[in-house]
């Protein structure tokens, strides 16, 4: 028994040297953040502005690598079967954490697979409408819905996205019934948008912003606390539907098992590069809103998101496929 005991301790204690080892000497080749989804959107230019700055600070190659497929699943699933040695990262946005209540025989765990590195950025998201239909208000796209049921349609990259279930929830609280479209890509939703076809999308501020400027759609609301500081004529949809607050944010994680050092030195990284002042600067433009977190608040924000969102899509009578 003795003997069991001392090799089980020896063993221990070899493995936290190693661990200790690889933690002190990170990192010392390339490092790759994988991007679940095709290039463009949100989560790959976020990834790229931080790839840049990662490699500049860490004195190491860092590249991108777009794993689209299965509404991400196939790039997160990658990552979650890595080596946890901190050389292979997830960029995560919170719509993957409503994976399990969408997608049946899931092959990995959202909570037990990946270690969270930390929220960077967040981007508010905005209720606008088409020219063609009389709204310009919460309260008068409301009033208009019911007036209207089932006549209003509104656009969505697809079942179980932010979009989708902003949406879900938005009409569980306002008593309202909207007909979802789904869309292969956010420029496709707005030229519909534009023209009419749809009335009505819950999109990111950014992909939108241009063409409200343009006068070619009409922003009603932003989904967020408080107003914007720089679009402080527009109200919250919380003003008039208490309680409401949707958002899409991006971050880091890696596959669970790699040592919190290497956790803790890139968590740190991330929350220096998000703000410094050119890379500030650059994500203004593109909408984003530096939102840099500790990887115990970035666990702690999954976990009541999952939470909040397992109930909207019950509500909604959505099932996992």
């Amino acid at each position: 028994m003795y003997k069991i005991k001392f090799l089980l301790a020896a063993f221990t204690l070899a493995l936290t040297g190693t661990t200790a080892a690889l933690a002190q000497g990170y990192p010392n080749r390339v490092i790759r953040i994988i991007v679940p989804f095709t290039t463009g959107g949100g989560n790959d230019v976020f990834a790229r502005i931080v790839a840049q700055k990662l490699q500049e600070r860490l004195g190491q190659p860092v590249i991108v690598e777009n794993k689209p497929g299965a509404g991400g699943n196939i790039g997160i699933d990658a990552v979650a079967k890595s080596a946890p040695d901190g050389y292979t990262l997830l960029l995560a946005n919170n719509g993957f954490t409503t994976a399990p209540f969408l997608t049946k025989n899931l092959p990995f765990d959202v909570m037990k697979d990946l270690s969270p590195i930390g929220i960077g950025v967040s981007i508010p998201m905005a209720i606008a409408v088409a020219n063609t239909i009389p709204v310009k208000t919460v309260p008068e796209l409301v009033s208009y819905a019911k007036a209207n049921p089932g006549k209003l349609s509104y656009a969505t990259p697809g079942l179980g996205t932010p979009h989708h279930l902003s949406m879900e929830l938005f009409m569980s609280m306002t008593g309202t019934q909207l007909v979802q479209i789904p869309y292969k890509g956010a420029a496709t939703m707005l030229t519909d948008l534009i023209s009419g076809e749809v009335q009505v999308l819950n999109g990111a501020l950014n992909s939108m912003l241009p063409h409200v400027q343009s006068g070619r759609i009409r922003m009603i609301a932003l989904g967020t606390k408080q107003r914007n500081s720089i679009l402080k004529d527009v109200p919250t949809v919380a003003e008039s539907v208490p309680g409401y607050e949707v958002g899409i944010w991006y971050g880091l994680m890696a596959p669970a098992g790699t040592p919190e050092d290497i956790l803790t030195k890139l968590s740190r990284e991330q929350q220096a590069i998000v703000n410094l002042p050119d890379v500030r600067d650059r994500l203004a433009a593109q909408g984003f809103e530096s939102f840099a977190t500790s990887p115990a608040t970035m666990r702690s924000t999954m976990k009541s998101e999952m939470e909040k969102w397992a109930k909207v899509i019950k509500d909604a009578g959505i099932k996992a496929e």
